[in-house]
């Protein structure tokens, strides 16, 4: 497969033109590139980077490792996504994991044990928690269904509609309050009506509050949280389980690169955009850093809107209300984000023995907190101070897939909240190191020898991915689940999903419905809302013009 891997230089000073640039090679964008590509366009994609996949990708960052710098776990793809790319039938090898996660809370905690059979998940919460804890577990599930199907997570080319219009039209009384309880309300006003006893229920409360607040600026008892957790909870039919992709969830995105180039389109690397070129409020292409223009009638951003409009497009200016748009989303990154070259597997603490002989046990899950601890977490955070204790995702993803790793050695990585990401910038990079070693240290209550095993190991705060991925604030999520910038607030034009109020000009990053993870559902939408457009436009031009005696 050819890639330009070094600045492009088009020394004879001709211009190049293509039906559609996209830039940035996140898989969103490849997605959209690719459906373009099957419809006939001629199409090329420019990364800065030099790899595919974005925060999606996977790349040696520890040596002899391959590692993933953001998504790592694929989860539900919508039937039509899995038909239309049919990923396996490309080479791709999904690895199923009997259990999906262990969840951990304190340092006497019961395990939460999340396998794939729910047989078997309903027997463990049962043997764990308690007839109340598996009831309350499938209470809540059941709750959660009717916000999602209106959350619409998984519907494609379809456009998003406002989340208040959505709750208005509930067809009763009571199931405006449930929508209104499930989009506006905590993730505890929801938590509580399942699982009241915080001493009977306290690893699955915990377990659930931290679910509801990674993609957010919020803590488990502020209003608005809840959205997270429907969001979270939201399934496609039994596609609902989490998998692993051999070779780093990376493979995904070499996977549409690769079938870009055999269709005569382009992929690019370490290709820097710095201007989307606009005439006459239109887009009509790029130049990159070495100041190369490079034409096309269509321009596809895979940056959030931030970065989009105020930096790519700086020298344009929207109108007044649309900038305040734009504006307006809120962008925060507090995490920070570890990697870890380990020379052995760790060891659960004698608390927790029995996931030493549970297949798969070891492969990850979260550390959490109680919510009270949770919430003052993010309080401290918004203080901007280091939280006294670091809730964590993490994952040992070489308990499956050993060809990530040098032979008899483990990867293994882990999302620490909530980073201090608006402290002064100064403070930032020691508030970063500090936090690195609370993270270790919270794993270490639960696997004792980790830190004795740690071969080599990489950090990586919400500063770090703002310069790698160019997303503002380091925000991997393009846009907060919050639920003033969801589902239709998420879309710049109303009754549309990507189209931007430049013409020719399209979004089709996570910064759109239905937002952030590896769906591939931004991407796809957006290149059949582009091929909508078009056939709209060649009907209109097409179309013999009635004179006006006769119109009348």
């Amino acid at each position: 497969m050819t890639k330009h891997t070094e600045p492009f230089n088009n020394a004879g000073g001709s211009s190049e033109k293509f039906d559609c640039i996209v830039v940035g090679a996140g898989h969103n964008g490849l997605a959209t590139a690719l459906v373009l590509a099957r419809e006939g366009r001629r199409v090329l994609v420019l990364e800065k980077n030099n790899f595919v996949g974005g925060m999606g990708g996977t790349r040696e960052i520890l040596k002899g490792c391959r590692n993933e710098v953001g998504a790592s776990c694929l989860f539900p793809l919508s039937a039509e996504i899995k038909h239309y790319f049919d990923f396996e039938s490309h080479g791709v090898e999904l690895i199923p994991l009997p259990v999906m996660a262990v969840n951990l809370v304190g340092a006497d905690g019961r395990p939460f044990v999340i396998y794939k059979n729910p047989l078997r998940l309903s027997f463990n919460l049962l043997k764990t928690f308690g007839l109340s804890g598996m009831l309350g577990f499938i209470r809540m599930l059941k709750f959660c269904q009717y916000p999602a199907r209106v959350l619409d997570r998984f519907t494609a080319r379809k456009a998003p509609r406002k989340l208040e219009d959505l709750i208005a039209e509930a067809e009763t009384p009571e199931q405006r309050k449930h929508l209104e309880l499930a989009f506006n309300g905590s993730a505890m006003d929801i938590l509580d009506k399942f699982f009241p006893d915080p001493v009977k229920h306290r690893e699955l409360r915990a377990s659930m509050a931290f679910a509801a607040v990674q993609a957010t600026y919020k803590g488990p008892y502020s209003p608005g949280s809840g959205l997270c957790l429907i969001y979270t909870m939201a399934q496609e039919g039994s596609e609902g389980l989490m998998q692993r992709v051999k070779g780093g969830i990376g493979r995904l995105s070499d996977c549409l690169a690769q079938q870009i180039d055999a269709l005569g389109s382009e992929v690019r690397l370490k290709q820097n955009v710095v201007k989307i070129l606009v005439e006459n409020n239109c887009a009509v292409g790029v130049e990159l850093k070495n100041g190369h223009r490079i034409y096309a009638d269509t321009v596809i951003s895979n940056l959030d809107k931030q970065a989009t409009f105020n930096r790519l497009l700086e020298d344009h200016s929207l109108a007044t209300a649309e900038q305040q748009k734009v504006d307006a989303f809120s962008h925060r990154g507090a995490f920070v984000h570890m990697l870890f070259k380990l020379k052995g597997l760790p060891t659960y603490s004698a608390h927790l023995d029995k996931l030493n002989s549970i297949t798969g046990a070891h492969f990850g899950g979260a550390m959490v907190l109680d919510p009270e601890q949770l919430q003052q977490s993010y309080e401290s955070c918004l203080r901007g101070e280091l939280p006294d204790h670091i809730p964590l995702a993490f994952q040992i993803p070489t308990v499956v897939d050993s060809s990530l790793a040098p032979a008899g050695q483990h990867i293994a990585s882990a999302y620490g909240f909530y980073f201090p990401c608006e402290a002064e910038k100064a403070k930032r990079g020691k508030l970063r190191d500090q936090m690195a070693e609370k993270i270790i240290d919270h794993i270490c209550v639960h696997m004792p020898d980790f830190r004795s095993l740690i071969v080599d190991q990489a950090i990586f705060s919400s500063d770090h991915f703002a310069v790698m991925q160019g997303v503002t604030n380091g925000d991997w999520t393009h846009g907060l689940l919050h639920p003033d910038q969801m589902i239709g607030e998420r879309c710049l034009i109303d009754g549309t999903g990507h189209t931007t109020p430049v013409a020719g000009l399209y979004l089709c990053g996570a910064s759109c419905h239905p937002g952030p993870g590896v769906t591939f559902l931004p991407g796809y939408n957006c290149a059949h809302e582009i091929i909508a457009a078009a056939a709209i436009a060649d009907a209109t031009t097409s179309t013999v013009p009635v004179p006006a005696a006769r119109a009348a």
